[in-house]
């Protein structure tokens, strides 16, 4: 079974903290999806699983523990999971359900964008509970002062606004969940990383 490895990465590396390896797992969405049966698929989905169950078997105890803590949504347990573990590891570990909800309200303490693509995909096409938790995350990275760091993340935050642009404007999507991203993107538009202008006003109350 695939090990669970966290590492020690620096900053100018594209992540603080540690970093959560799932060896042998595909964990991005889309990526390296096949057309293959639905019998292999299921067998494939059989095998993650047992490489969760195998990863998480052998995690670091203190890892774990803050993760176990962190689960009850408490404003410190979190900040110390993400200083811990980083935002990489925060993100990769999003695919096991008990941990996805904690792994998206930890983001918020992370101290970077990096994460701000997969949260805004998530605010996207996740679940209600999911995609309001990754918006309000996005709310409470851009509500903290500038950092010297966020130049370093450029390439996320260029990618993260335009997800969440495509949210705002999309009609199929709930208008509530929609209505969020606006905000976002208007505190996003304050610190010069969106234009205004693409912000959508037709969810303004009239």
């Amino acid at each position: 079974m695939p090990p669970l490895y966290c590492a020690p990465r620096e900053r100018g590396s594209g992540g603080e903290g540690c970093v959560l390896v799932l060896l042998g797992l595909s964990i991005a969405c889309g990526k390296g999806a096949t057309s293959a049966s639905p019998a292999a698929a299921r067998d494939a989905g059989a095998s993650d699983a047992l490489a969760v169950d195998g990863a998480l078997e052998a995690e670091d105890p203190r890892a774990a523990d803050l993760w176990t803590r962190a689960a009850e949504g408490e404003a410190d347990d979190l900040a110390r999971l993400a200083a811990y573990v980083g935002s990489d590891a925060l993100a990769l570990a999003s695919p096991i359900p008990a941990r996805r909800l904690t792994a998206l309200r930890a983001l918020a303490f992370s101290g970077d964008f990096t994460a701000l693509p997969f949260l805004a995909k998530v605010a996207t096409s996740g679940g209600d509970e999911d995609a309001s938790a990754a918006l309000d995350t996005v709310t409470a990275l851009v509500a903290e002062p500038r950092r010297a760091t966020d130049p370093e993340d450029a390439p996320e935050i260029h990618e993260g606004c335009a997800l969440l642009l495509v949210l705002a404007v999309d009609p199929t999507r709930p208008a509530a969940r929609r209505a969020r991203a606006v905000s976002v993107l208007r505190m996003l538009a304050s610190r010069g990383w969106v234009s205004l202008a693409e912000v959508p006003t037709d969810l303004d109350a009239r």
